[in-house]
């Protein structure tokens, strides 16, 4: 006799025998339709990672695809440590309300309050949590790097190069959203002021431990990580690429993978999908922060003016609150999220609060699409469609203009092209791609990828005066004096404020003026 059988015969639990039997077909059905999901993913280069999905706790979903380490073949598995990026703002923010819920700070302090070298009086404490103080992002430290591009930096560095670059804010406080990395290093700064421990110690003992997050460390934790699985983290150096490389190996992310290194607050958290699980719950308890401080966090900011700064992404409008990213749309529930994003590494968190469902995403080849595909795995949940997760030809078609050329690449982008489940067509793509070719390639014959790739821009988007204009720079660069002095013409024709067609232009007619 079977269970639902057995149920059916006691008096009482016929109701609550059926709703359990459809409880658990619906948890298998959204589960069948999140492995149909990232497994399609995976088997087109836009999963590598694991994915853990849950509702009120328990996981509904949770798989490892692809590769640890691809060199040594070491697969993915529920121990995997991940860059977390920008989802340790979040973190932080937390550690930031734990204090004000002590009383030793209040988030319309002024930052000097408690960082007396700070330069700029008029920024707050909740400016550096919304993103709204005006400062500058890592630009901060580009003339540093440039002259000490071995320096690993610290949070130590915050001040003392803000007083350096003596420049007036980008807007006034709480004017305006601009995203800013420096806002959560000030953060972390004004943590060890005051608590009187390094802010990694101060995070580990507060939030850490309490949460039960074992396998969640700091990057700069370098004797615990030795007997962790961390990930080796991977992408495409360039648009043409068609091997992922390790990116501690490609000079040109040398700035971001060692120079930035030091820093917390901001980022440089690594932990597991089943940690941040744990992370997530603990903020349904009251242990971390109380129910009324988590609702002023998850609250929209609003400006100086009155309005709620907001963005777009996959689709959707979201606006910010205290180290977390609130959606507009609530047909749902109150959806709040944080996404991460470094060379080699996305990360994405998304919390429906009122409904208790959690889905974490981490991903070590920055595989494209992530964030719309952590908002699918929440769609699937509540039985909505699904947001179109399309990825750019360009690699694909650049790749296969190396290896197999012209005539081939040009079959695989009218194949793509009419793909367009999977595919997508972007001007902007190809564009970046013939200029990776004309000015990054290191190999034979990349001028002449250039002008075809090139060539082929001005054949799809032939309306765009752009096409025209970059091609005709290729031309010339290649020699092809005639051939782009027609492709200059043709672009000013459709934007006769193109201003710097008109130079290339005049200067390509001199020199054939002089030649003559």
């Amino acid at each position: 006799m079977d269970s639902i059988t057995r149920c059916t015969r006691m008096r009482g639990t016929i109701l609550f025998c059926f709703l359990l039997y459809t409880a658990t077909s619906f948890a298998q059905n959204h589960s069948e339709k999140l492995d149909s999901l990232f497994n399609s993913l995976y088997s087109h280069g836009q999963m590598n990672g694991n994915v853990l999905v849950a509702e009120h706790g328990q996981p509904v979903y949770k798989k490892s695809f692809g590769y640890l380490n691809i060199a040594t073949q070491t697969l993915h598995d529920e121990n995997s440590l991940f860059s977390l990026a920008s989802i340790s703002k979040s973190i932080t923010a937390t550690a930031i309300l734990q204090l004000k819920e002590k009383g030793t700070l209040k988030l319309d302090d002024y930052v000097t309050t408690y960082l007396n070298e700070f330069p700029y009086p008029n920024i707050t404490i909740r400016n550096l949590l919304t993103h709204t103080s005006g400062l500058p992002d890592f630009d901060l430290f580009e003339d540093e790097i440039k002259r000490n591009p071995n320096k690993i930096f610290t949070n130590k560095d915050v001040l003392p190069s803000l007083k350096v670059w003596n420049k007036p804010l980008e807007n006034k406080p709480n004017e305006t959203w601009t995203y800013s990395n420096i806002n959560y290093l000030l953060l972390a700064l004004i943590i060890e002021e005051i608590s009187g421990e390094e802010f990694q110690v101060y995070v580990r003992k507060h939030i850490f431990i309490p949460a039960k997050m074992k396998n969640t460390i700091f990057q700069t934790d370098t004797l615990v990580l030795r007997n962790k699985r961390k990930s080796t983290n991977y992408t495409y150096p360039f648009k043409y690429s068609s091997k992922l490389k390790r990116v501690d190996s490609i000079d040109r992310f040398h700035w971001n993978v060692h120079c930035l290194s030091g820093f917390v607050g901001q980022g440089n958290i690594l932990s597991t999908t089943e940690d941040m699980l744990k992370f997530d719950q603990i903020l349904y308890s009251g242990t971390l922060l109380k129910t009324a401080t988590l609702a002023e966090a998850f609250a929209p900011n609003k400006l100086i003016d009155g309005t709620i700064a907001g963005s777009v992404n996959f689709g959707q409008k979201y606006y910010q609150g205290l180290g977390w990213f609130v959606l507009e749309d609530t047909t749902e529930g109150h959806i709040v999220w944080h996404s991460g994003g470094v060379p080699g590494a996305l990360s994405i968190l998304f919390r429906n609060i009122d409904k208790r469902q959690t889905v974490i995403v981490l991903d070590n080849t920055f595989s494209s699409g992530l964030y719309r595909n952590g908002l699918n795995a929440m769609n699937i949940l509540n039985n909505k469609p699904l947001v179109a997760t399309k990825q750019s030809l360009a690699r694909v078609y650049g790749s296969t203009l190396v290896e197999k050329g012209p005539d081939e690449a040009y079959a695989k982008l009218i194949e793509m092209r009419d793909d367009t489940t999977y595919y997508y067509v972007s001007e902007e793509d190809l564009n970046d791609l013939g200029y990776q070719f004309l000015y990054e390639a290191s190999f034979d014959n990349h001028d002449r990828h250039a002008l075809e790739v090139l060539k082929q821009n001005t054949l799809l988007f032939p309306n765009s005066f752009n096409t025209y204009d970059s091609y005709g720079e290729a031309l010339a660069k290649s020699g092809k004096k005639e051939e782009a002095i027609v492709m200059y013409r043709k672009s000013i024709a459709l934007n006769p404020a193109n201003e710097g067609g008109k130079k290339a232009l005049e200067e390509l007619l001199r020199k054939q003026g002089d030649q003559k």
